[in-house]
């Protein structure tokens, strides 16, 4: 009877030691690895500039773009889809370490308790988030500082079969971690240098199919409105120092392309080389111009040096009439 007891003994400290193991070998926090180091080559975001990450969906399709530009106070990140994708929600974290990212134990980011997020954007294709640079530490802190970004998105797209795609989105870069969740990150280091002070500046506006004079506006200002009667993207020319709306008598010193779904407009300013903007002025409605006044448009920014700025615009209808204002400058 003692040597059964002893074997019972022995049989069920060996089983412990089995069950100990196997419970240690499968644990959720030992299966993913930690956050990887931070080593990955920011980008350079000049002051007056922009750039733009590619927005990947199910890892691998590019459903459109994130784009960052700042100025002395905010930061604006905008994200906008394309390709018929269409956002749900966005979420966003910015930190000087991946180590400061909400996670969970086993480095995977909650995105839920990211500080920036928008949900219930279904039939958007373009959300902004302006955030203070006192977010951030301020403008002195950035300038020269590197950040470290999270930006997720959920987007769909409706199939030919009336099925819908729906996929995870994020901000194209490295893993966060090497297993489990393929979420990515970017890093982005501020340049707040700015160059000499431009001289030469003229007044520029995108050029339109109808003048401010002939919109009864005005009996002198030169300047164009360009409609748009349909959703589409389009691109047309701006001029500087166009007086009395004879192009040849201005520069062609860059181009402006609208994108507009029936919901949201968006519209880019690109400055040819050689070129800058000091300051832009856009009006955008569905309602016909009252004012020629740049400063009453609705929207503006004053930049620095600046060789492209975007504005993303929510409204829905047409035609839609734009005054697309500019102040450019010889570099």
């Amino acid at each position: 009877m003692k040597t059964i007891r002893t074997l019972k003994s022995v049989f069920l400290f060996l089983l412990a030691g089995i069950t100990l193991i196997s419970c240690e070998k499968d644990s959720p926090f030992d299966s993913d690895p930690p956050l990887r180091s931070t080593t990955v080559t920011p980008i350079i975001l000049t002051q007056g500039s922009s750039i733009s990450i590619n927005l990947l969906a199910g890892q691998t399709i590019d459903a459109g773009d994130i784009t960052l530009s700042f100025d002395q106070t905010n930061l604006y990140v905008t994200y906008t889809t394309t390709g018929g994708w269409y956002l749900s929600e966005v979420h966003l974290w910015i930190g000087t370490s991946l180590s400061l990212m909400p996670q969970t134990p086993s480095g995977n980011p909650k995105i839920g308790n990211f500080p920036y997020k928008a949900t219930g954007l279904d039939g958007q294709t373009s959300y902004q988030f302006v955030i203070p640079l006192s977010d951030l530490g301020g403008y002195s802190t950035i300038c020269g500082s590197t950040l470290y970004f999270a930006a997720h998105a959920s987007v769909y797209k409706y199939n030919t079969d009336g099925s819908i795609d729906s996929q995870t989105g994020w901000g194209e870069g490295p893993r966060i971690t090497d297993k489990g969740n393929w979420a990515t990150y970017f890093a982005v280091t501020f340049n707040c240098t700015t160059t000499q002070s431009p001289e030469n500046c003229e007044t520029a506006f995108g050029y339109g199919d109808l003048t401010l004079i002939d919109a009864g506006l005005t009996n002198s200002r030169w300047g164009w409105i360009y409609t748009v009667d349909a959703p589409g993207t389009y691109t047309t020319p701006i001029y500087a120092g166009a007086g009395q709306n004879n192009i040849s008598n201005g520069t062609h010193a860059g181009d402006l392309t609208i994108s507009y779904d029936g919901y949201t407009l968006i519209v880019s300013y690109t400055i040819f080389s050689g070129y800058v903007m000091s300051e832009t002025q856009l009006y955008a409605s569905t309602t016909f111009p009252t004012t020629i006044a740049p400063g009453q448009f609705g929207w503006q920014h004053t930049l620095s040096n600046a060789t492209s700025d975007t504005y993303s615009i929510t409204l829905s209808g047409t035609p839609v009439y734009i005054i697309a204002h500019a102040v450019v400058c010889e570099q």
